[in-house]
């Protein structure tokens, strides 16, 4: 576990709660106030009168540098995995001492979205509320080495007494709560056309966020209890976790403020005719084909309350005894690296009380084709902006084609995608709706034991609907 630990602590300790598309339920044509987070003018004249969402939640994990093989996994093993990460009994990593340069990636991503709703007010318009829970962490570009000396806790002695270079490594990692508003409208309809637009605003909270960048290290770990760095230097920034967990009361809980947007557009084709009632399962008529374009999660937090941004910087710093000093808090690291850095100078790295995260802002298009009844081959593309050098949590490139069965009472889809953060992954999943429920994944191989573990990427929830032709409430 100390391997683990300290792994994530040279990672900024990135927090492993944390979101992606839900690429089998959002593109639904009954997926209610879920498809604003895809295209905030999916709800205007949608199949649905009004729709709450009681929970919901989902999670992406995918990452090139550890995993579990496939041999010690156990379908569906949640329970053993969860075990494997705590006692650190499974894990390798993919590290290649003939390569110790070869660059690594992590995506991980959570979402919680908590009681939100939509109603359509007319036929032309619909109005909607959203309350989310979300957290991103994406380390990308870290260098094989640099990673596996975090893993071994500078333990491998094969690893000693080299000099290793690391120009890449960047990370990010940020949660937040958001409140949006969300209005949509039909702003153009005839018989066989109909273009509609949407904007949700949304008011942020930051709860916690740290990020590297500008990453220019030579190190050499020369023993057990020393390592040494030449002519290096990085930025990083945190906010101050301890506020959060504060044993004397004094918690703190949000770090800063901001606000964010998502705009869309969605064209939809119908056919001239009427189509009967059986043949779409007695809800409105279906569309020949659907387009939608739209960008989301554009804007920032600034954490300015309990964070701090520092720069390090020495032609030589020697870090000696540091498995004896005992660290409690990320302020006394913050001053120990200083000092190590700067001559002692424990205060010299801090560079300002606040820095600035940009939201994981993509670009979208969706494509959905009702080739028969209610079947449907949905393709969505969802390209995430990678901020250049400025800090921000990034959302992973995702492509996809989803065939899908739907009706009021019942849904299944198998999306195919391949997710991009760095690294090609390509992932197979499935998704249902039923009853009173919606659950899926978008890439289910390690949990079937299809293939090593390397990610997981799974969503669940429950909502309240009322179609607009029956008015028969629904629920899933």
């Amino acid at each position: 576990m100390k391997r683990t630990t300290l792994l994530l602590l040279l990672l900024c300790t990135a927090n492993f709660i944390s979101a992606q598309q839900n690429l089998g339920i959002r593109n639904s044509n009954y997926a209610g106030i879920q498809s604003t987070c895809l295209n905030p003018s999916a709800i205007a004249d949608s199949k649905l009168k009004w729709d709450i969402n009681v929970s919901s939640t989902n999670t992406v994990f995918d990452n090139t540098f550890l995993f579990i093989p496939r041999d010690s996994l156990h379908i569906l093993g949640f329970k053993s995995i969860i075990n494997d990460i705590i006692h650190q009994t499974q894990f390798f990593t993919h590290f290649d001492p003939q390569h110790p340069d070869k660059l690594y990636n992590v995506t991980l991503s959570n979402e919680l979205l908590g009681p939100s709703f939509m109603i359509n007010t007319s036929k032309r318009s619909a109005i909607g509320l959203i309350t989310a829970a979300r957290f991103y962490t994406n380390i990308n570009d870290i260098t094989g080495h640099f990673a596996q000396n975090a893993f071994a806790f500078l333990q491998q002695q094969d690893l000693w007494n080299k000099t290793f270079h690391d120009s890449t490594a960047r990370l990010n990692t940020m949660g937040w709560l958001e409140y949006g508003v969300n209005y949509a409208r039909v702003i153009y309809k005839n018989e066989r056309n109909e273009l509609k637009a949407g904007v949700t605003l949304k008011y942020l909270q930051g709860i916690a966020a740290a990020y590297f960048t500008n990453t220019n290290l030579n190190y050499n770990v020369t023993s057990a209890a020393q390592f040494t760095f030449a002519n290096s230097s990085i930025d990083y920034g945190r906010t101050d976790y301890n506020t959060l967990l504060n044993p004397n009361g004094n918690q703190h809980f949000i770090h800063g403020n901001g606000l964010g947007a998502n705009i869309g557009f969605i064209y939809l084709h119908f056919n001239s005719f009427s189509e009967s009632d059986e043949t779409n399962d007695g809800n409105e008529n279906n569309y020949v084909y659907r387009i939608g374009v739209s960008l989301i999660d554009a804007g920032s937090i600034n954490f300015n309350k309990y964070s701090a941004a520092y720069h390090l910087q020495a032609d030589t710093a020697n870090y000696t005894n540091w498995k004896l000093n005992h660290i409690y808090n990320n302020t006394q690291l913050d001053k120990t690296l200083s000092a190590v850095f700067y001559n002692n100078d424990s205060l010299k790295s801090l560079q300002a009380d606040h820095f600035r995260m940009k939201l994981p802002a993509a670009i979208s298009v969706q494509f959905d084709w009702n080739f028969y009844k209610n079947f449907f081959v949905n393709a969505t593309i969802v390209k995430g902006f990678t901020h250049d050098d400025k800090q921000g949590v990034i959302r992973p490139d995702v492509y996809s084609l989803t065939p899908r069965y739907e009706t009021r009472s019942f849904e299944v889809s198998v999306p195919f995608s391949l997710l991009y953060y760095g690294h090609l992954q390509p992932r197979l999943g499935v998704a249902a709706r039923v009853g009173c429920f919606f659950f899926g994944g978008d890439a289910l191989g390690g949990l079937l034991k299809l293939n090593d573990f390397e990610g997981a990427d799974f969503y669940a929830g429950i909502h309240v609907f009322v179609t607009k032709k029956h008015k028969k409430l629904t629920l899933y």
